[in-house]
C-alpha cells in the first residue's frame, strides 16, 4: 500500500507516516531560519496528506496573510491569497479545530460562500496553528480535482503536525526577532562607542582648555564658536550665562562683523530650545512686503507669484528661536506688525484670516543706535522695550585687542586646513595685524586671513600687509592727542570718503564696511556735505 496519497492506508503505512512526522518534528525544532522552517512545513504537509496545494496562513482570518504556498511539485503558488477559502479558514481559526470537507463546492455548510464555487474547490482540510491557547494562524491544504482526498487519518496527522509546526514557527519568529534585535543592538553599541570616543576626545580637549583658564574665566556654558578671552568678551559670556536659561528677548548691539549672529546661536544652542529650530532673517535685505511674507507666511494667490501656501519664519521657528538681524532697518509699518505678533503671540499669513499661535524666543541685532531712532521717530519706542528686555553689547575688535592673536591663530588654522596648505605669520606681520584697528571687526579679520593664505608663500611677510599699515588708525605720526593733528570729524569724514572710493560709490557696501547702518551713513553724508 502506498505510503502517501489520498487513499486509506493500513496500520504499517500509518506508522510510517508518524515515524516520518517524528523525523520532521526533530528537524523543525532544530531549525532557526524562519523561511526554511516554512519550507519544511510545506513540503511535509504535501507529502503526508497527498494534497495538491498547501498554504501556511499567519494571523487572524481577516487581517492575516498567506506566508507561503506550495503545490505538490514544490513550486510556489502564484497569488495565493486569491486561491484560499476565507470561509473555511475562518471556521478553523474561530473554532480552534480542524475543518474537513470532501467536496467544498457541494457542502451545505458552505452554501453561503460565493468564492468556493468560483474557485471550484473540492477536497479541503484546514487545521489551526495553536500554541499556549493563542492561535497563530492555520495550515490549509486542498485538492481541486479529486473528492475525498483527505480522511480521518490525514485530519489527525494534520492536527498533530499543526501543533509541532506552531512551536517551530513561534521559535523561528522569536529567533528571527532576537537576531534582528541583536544586530540592531550591535549597530547601536558600535555607534555609541564611536560617539563616546568622540565625546571623550572633546571632553579631554575641553578639560585641557579649562585647566589653562583662570577660575574667573570658566563659565557655565560652552561658547566654542565665540573666540576670545579678553575682559570685554568675558563680560559677554557672563551675561550669556545668566540669560540662556530664560526665554527673555535679547537685543544684541554692536558694529557690523563683531559676531552678533554667533552670540545669538550661542543663546539658542546652549538653551532649552536647542532641539527646535534657529531661524534668521536680515530685516535690511528684504522689501517690506517680502519681509512680511518671510516672517508671517502667505496663502496661495495672496499676491503675484504666491503659487502655494507657505509658513513664515514665526511658524517654522515655533518652540525655537528667531534671530532678527538689522532690526533697526525695519520700516515703521513692519514694526507695528511685529509688535502685534510679539504682544499677542499670534501671527496671520498674508491673505489669510486664520490666526496661528506661536511660541518663539526673539533675539534681535542692530548696528545702529535704536534710541536715536526713537528720538527721530524712525523706530517705535514700545517695540524697543519689547525686544530690549536683556541688552548685550558685542564689543568691536579694537576694544578686545587681546583676542586678535587668538583669532588670527584660529582662522589661519581653519583656512589652511580648508585650502590644504601651510602658512605661518612672521613676527613683523603679526605686529601689523595686532596694531590694526579692524573697522570691519572679526569679519574683516577672517577675510584678511583668507587673502593672506591665498597670496602668500609659506610665511606671511609684512610686505603683503602694507595696505593695513597705511590704513591702520594707530599707524603713522601722531600729535600729542594721538590723532595726527586732526579732529574726530576730519577722521570720520576721510574714512567715509575712502570707503566710498574703495566700494565704487556703493553706499550699502560702504555702510557695511564702516560698521554703521545705511540710514546712519546717509545722515553723515548730509552732515559732511558729501552727497
Amino acid at each position: 500500500m502506498a505510503l502517501f496519497g489520498g487513499s486509506r492506508t493500513g496500520d504499517a503505512a500509518l506508522a510510517a507516516r508518524y515515524k516520518h512526522l517524528l523525523t520532521v518534528a526533530k528537524a523543525l525544532t532544530s531549525e532557526r531560519d524562519f523561511k526554511r522552517v516554512l519550507a519544511v512545513v510545506m513540503d511535509t504537509i504535501v507529502e503526508l496528506t497527498g494534497a495538491e496545494r498547501a498554504f501556511v496562513w499567519l494571523g487572524g482570518a481577516e487581517e492575516g496573510r498567506v506566508e507561503v504556498a506550495r503545490n505538490f511539485e514544490k513550486e510556489n503558488v502564484r497569488k495565493p491569497a486569491s486561491k484560499i477559502s476565507r470561509s473555511i479558514l475562518k471556521q478553523a481559526i474561530d473554532k480552534g479545530e480542524p475543518i474537513l470537507t470532501d467536496n467544498a463546492s457541494a457542502d451545505a455548510t458552505f452554501m453561503d460562500s460565493v468564492s468556493i464555487p468560483e474557485m471550484k474547490l473540492r477536497s479541503v482540510l484546514c487545521a489551526p496553528l495553536v500554541l499556549h491557547g493563542k492561535t497563530l494562524g492555520a495550515i490549509y491544504v486542498d485538492h481541486r480535482f479529486q473528492d475525498a482526498t483527505f480522511g480521518d487519518e490525514e485530519q489527525a496527522l494534520l492536527a498533530e503536525f499543526s501543533g509541532l509546526a506552531a512551536v517551530a514557527i513561534e521559535n523561528a519568529q522569536l529567533f528571527s526577532e532576537n537576531e534582528r534585535q541583536r544586530k540592531r543592538l550591535e549597530e547601536l553599541n558600535g555607534r555609541l562607542s564611536r560617539e563616546v570616543a568622540t565625546q571623550n576626545e572633546e571632553m579631554e580637549a575641553y578639560r585641557q582648555r579649562l585647566r589653562s583658564l583662570k577660575p574667573r574665566d570658566r563659565y557655565k556654558f560652552s561658547y566654542s564658536e565665540v573666540i576670545g578671552n579678553s575682559p570685554a568678551i568675558r563680560e559677554v559670556f557672563s551675561i550669556l550665562d545668566r540669560v540662556i536659561p530664560t526665554d527673555f528677548p535679547v537685543l544684541l548691539e554692536g558694529e557690523s562683523g563683531t559676531g552678533k549672529e554667533l552670540i545669538a546661536r550661542a543663546l539658542h544652542y546652549n538653551g532649552k530650545r536647542s532641539s527646535r529650530g534657529f531661524l534668521t532673517v536680515n530685516c535690511a535685505a528684504l522689501t517690506e512686503s517680502l519681509l512680511e511674507s518671510e516672517l508671517f507666511g502667505h496663502v496661495k494667490g495672496s499676491f503675484t507669484g504666491a503659487d502655494r501656501t507657505r509658513d513664515g519664519l514665526f511658524q517654522r521657528a515655533h518652540g525655537g528661536t528667531l534671530f532678527l538681524d538689522e532690526i533697526g532697518e525695519m520700516s515703521p509699518s513692519m514694526q507695528t506688525k511685529l509688535l502685534r505678533a510679539l504682544q499677542d503671540g499670534e501671527v496671520r499669513k498674508v491673505g489669510s484670516t486664520r490666526v496661528d499661535r506661536v511660541d518663539v524666543r526673539i533675539v534681535s541685532a542692530t548696528n545702529s543706535e535704536l534710541r536715536k531712532g526713537i528720538k527721530d521717530g524712525t523706530f517705535r519706542e514700545d517695540l524697543f522695550y519689547r525686544i530690549n528686555v536683556v541688552n548685550i553689547r558685542v564689543p568691536p575688535l579694537r576694544e578686545r585687542r587681546e583676542d586678535v592673536e587668538t583669532l588670527l591663530d584660529h582662522f589661519l588654522t581653519l583656512t589652511c586646513r580648508e585650502a590644504g596648505v601651510e602658512r605661518k605669520l612672521s613676527a613683523g606681520a603679526l605686529r601689523i595685524l595686532v596694531a590694526y584697528d579692524w573697522p570691519g571687526n572679526v569679519r574683516e579679520l577672517q577675510n584678511e586671513v583668507k587673502r593672506m593664505v591665498a597670496l602668500s608663500d609659506d610665511v606671511v611677510r609684512p610686505e603683503l600687509l602694507e595696505r593695513l599699515r597705511t590704513r591702520g588708525a594707530r599707524a603713522g605720526p601722531r600729535s600729542g592727542n594721538g590723532l595726527g593733528g586732526r579732529g574726530l570729524k576730519d577722521i570720520e569724514r576721510q574714512a567715509i570718503q575712502e570707503t566710498l572710493k574703495v566700494t565704487g560709490g556703493n553706499k550699502a557696501e560702504a555702510a557695511k564696511q564702516l560698521g554703521i547702518s545705511r540710514r546712519a551713513l546717509y545722515d553723515k553724508l548730509e552732515k559732511y556735505g558729501l552727497k
